[in-house]
């Protein structure tokens, strides 16, 4: 049984934003773009590192993968995961010239997805599965001595901080009309990463693998 509809448009509604119009109707084709993302019409910047493991390792909020197509775009998906937990992804695509402080009566073309807690491994989770043979954890930070010390300092004293989740995010944009044939994605993590070292900063990076546009035919 539905949830009983209690109230629904007035007479006076229906005659002032009626007639009741039909569906928008698109026929669409996905372009899937993948790390490290090397195309003509795609623009990389503001990056830590190229990893082939877990990608283009974006700097929070100044990082940026844009995409540029033929066709409208309708939606993005991204596939990434964090440095850290509490990751978020951005979707933006302004027209030129055009930013949230001189828009006008419409949709801001800005889109977030936050809470995304998929991580990939961090140096310090590979130096101890030993991913990296013969180097050590005072190669990587002096002030760290040994896995044990690892799991102290790195994990606010055996308490928490230490990130083991080990899968990726997808995150899922619905691009407002009328629809650009230009993207950006930007991304982050509001927690630490490497906390209680000399490389700690915040907010985290966060690494993109797949985008995929979903463009009109």
């Amino acid at each position: 049984m539905g949830l009983p509809l209690f109230k629904t448009f007035t007479e006076e509604q229906l005659k002032q934003f009626g007639p009741a119009r039909d569906c928008e109707v698109l026929s669409t084709e996905r372009h899937v773009y993948t790390t490290p993302f090397v195309y003509k019409n795609v623009e990389v910047g503001d990056f830590y590192e190229i990893d082939p493991t877990k990608g283009i390792e974006f700097k929070a909020d100044t990082g940026f993968l844009t995409i540029k197509e033929n066709k409208p775009i309708v939606a993005v998906n991204v596939v990434g995961s964090g440095c850290a937990p509490k990751g978020y992804n951005i979707c933006e695509w302004w027209s030129e010239g055009e930013t949230i402080d001189n828009m006008k009566n419409q949709l801001v073309k800005r889109q977030r997805v936050d809470n995304l807690n998929g991580t990939h491994p961090s140096i310090w989770v590979q130096l101890m599965m030993g991913t990296f043979p013969g180097l050590k954890f005072k190669d990587v930070d002096p002030d760290i001595k040994s896995p044990v010390d690892a799991m102290k300092k790195l994990s606010d004293g055996y308490y928490e901080g230490l990130y083991l989740g080990f899968y990726e995010n997808t995150a899922v944009f619905r691009v407002g009309s009328p629809y650009p044939k230009q993207v950006t994605v930007r991304c982050g993590c509001k927690v630490p990463e490497d906390p209680s070292t000399r490389m700690e900063r915040y907010p985290g990076d966060y690494a993109i693998r797949v985008v995929e546009t979903i463009v009109i035919k």
